[in-house]
């Protein structure tokens, strides 16, 4: 029988016992419709399109097992369902079995080779596989199978290729710019186009990217530090160094540094404060991608 997905926690109060349907975490849209479609499972338990749907909310509620158990199902009912391998690959990418979602996903887009979902789920998977050019590979053909990208697969694809290596710098702003030519005010992809001309040591398209963020971001901390490694990178030693130092003093007390999920690397400003140079400027700019990159 299939696991019903929705977790009972039994509580003990003043001698009595309370019953909680609702899973901890759960969205409560979730779980009103698997109830709904756990009533009419209970009504037709060989409709397949009902169990991939209520296994497809189950991943969505986190409950792997459950989901599992319902496109296992559909497998026992129809084992040449078009659509299942994609199910259970994604499910599989979603809770950490990546060698076994590389594998389900590579079946599935032997069939479906116009899948960008799936290419999308097999990257996933094999970056943590450490497959990095095997994902730039799939992060691609997801970008070219997909009929609307969104700004964040064009992130994935060129941080995949940052994971790379920098030979792969030039791919990695063809990329951005593809970003860019669909969503020309998209800030994080500007951003890795900074960079990556950063760690190229090319001031001039630096400037041309740093040209479409609004005024206002400037003053974050992520664009402090690139607008000094630009100074550097220029060849203004005394203004880099200035520049380094100011965000350095700056930083202690600074609602810049709390604001974001970026931080400041404090050793490398540190350095560069001392001594900026436009090699280990560039240096800074691509160490900075491959943290991020990595974290």
């Amino acid at each position: 029988m299939t696991r019903y997905c929705l977790i009972l926690v039994v509580l003990g109060v003043f001698g009595g016992l309370v019953l909680l349907s609702q899973p901890l975490g759960a969205h409560p849209d979730l779980v009103l419709q698997i109830e709904e479609y756990s009533e009419q499972i209970s009504e037709n338990p060989q409709d397949t399109e009902l169990l991939i749907r209520r296994g497809d909310l189950c991943r969505r509620h986190g409950d792997w097992a459950a989901a599992e158990d319902d496109f296992q199902s559909v497998r026992e009912l129809t084992p040449d369902h078009p659509m299942i391998d994609w199910y259970e690959g994604r499910l599989l990418m979603e809770a950490g079995r990546s060698s076994e979602a590389d594998a389900m996903l590579t079946r599935f887009l032997n069939v479906r080779n116009d899948h960008a979902g799936a290419y999308q789920a097999r990257a996933v998977a094999r970056q943590d596989l450490h497959q990095d050019l095997l994902a730039a590979g799939d992060f691609q053909a997801a970008v070219d199978n997909s009929e609307q990208p969104a700004p964040s697969l064009y992130r994935s694809l060129v941080m995949s290729l940052v994971g790379i290596g920098i030979d792969q710098i030039e791919v990695a702003i063809t990329a951005v710019n593809d970003g860019l030519k669909r969503f020309p005010r998209e800030v994080s992809l500007i951003g890795l186009g900074v960079d990556l001309s950063l760690a190229q040591a090319d001031s001039q398209q630096a400037l041309k990217y740093l040209s479409g963020i609004p005024p206002r971001l400037g003053d974050l901390l992520q664009w402090q530090f690139r607008k000094a490694v630009l100074v550097c990178i220029q060849g203004d030693k005394k203004a880099a160094a200035s520049a380094f130092s100011a965000i350095l003093s700056d930083t202690q007390n600074s609602s810049r540094q709390r604001a974001g999920t970026w931080r400041l690397p404090v050793d490398i400003v540190t350095k560069l404060a001392e001594n900026p140079n436009v090699k280990d400027c560039s240096q800074a700019a691509w160490s900075k991608l491959t943290q991020t990159y990595a974290g």
